[in-house]
Parts: C-alpha cells; structure tokens; sequence
C-alpha cells in the first residue's frame, strides 16, 4: 500500500500556496485602500492629504503648527487628519474665480 507524502509538488500544496497567494493580493489592497476610521469620523495620514491637497509635507506641517487644519496625534508620532475637517477648512477658504 502505496504512500502519498505531500511536498511542494503535490497537488494539494499547490491548491493551498494558491490560495494563501490570493488571500495575500487582497490584503495587500486592503490595507492600501483602507482608511482608518474612528466613531463616524474617516481619517487620512499625511501622506493622503498631501497627495489630496498638493501639498509638500512641510507646507502640512506649517498648516498644523499655525493651527490652520485639525490634526489628531495617535502614539507618538502617528499624525491623522479628520476628512470632514480638511473639507470643512477647503470649503471656508473657497472663492469664487475672478471674471
């Protein structure tokens, strides 16, 4: 009687190495995509704002100093920005075009 060992050639290995690969792709996206929330609240780290705003990260953390854009510190270095607060900044400093 005759045994089946399994190794990396195995189909059954195969199968699972599939498997774990898809469930890594999609938890990668995940995490690129995900925004930490907390309460109600969607919040965006630096690096989005500045992507959002066209911002360089000096000219955010010039905004933050001078107390122009709500911030909330997590740890110790760990910077997230309230989305409902940027828009609510964007939408008071709104003009209209000159014609």
């Amino acid at each position: 009687m005759p045994l089946d060992y399994l190794n990396e050639a195995s189909d059954e290995v195969q199968r699972l190495f599939a498997r774990l690969d898809d469930v890594e792709r999609t938890l990668r996206k995940t995490s690129e995509e995900h925004r930490p929330m907390i309460g109600e609240e969607c919040y965006l780290t630096g690096e989005e704002v500045c992507t959002r705003l066209h911002l360089s990260p000096r000219t955010l953390q010039t905004l933050r100093d001078r107390r122009q854009i709500p911030f909330t510190v997590l740890g110790n270095r760990l910077l997230l920005y309230p989305e409902s607060g940027i828009r609510a900044v964007l939408d008071r400093n709104l003009r209209a075009a000159a014609e």
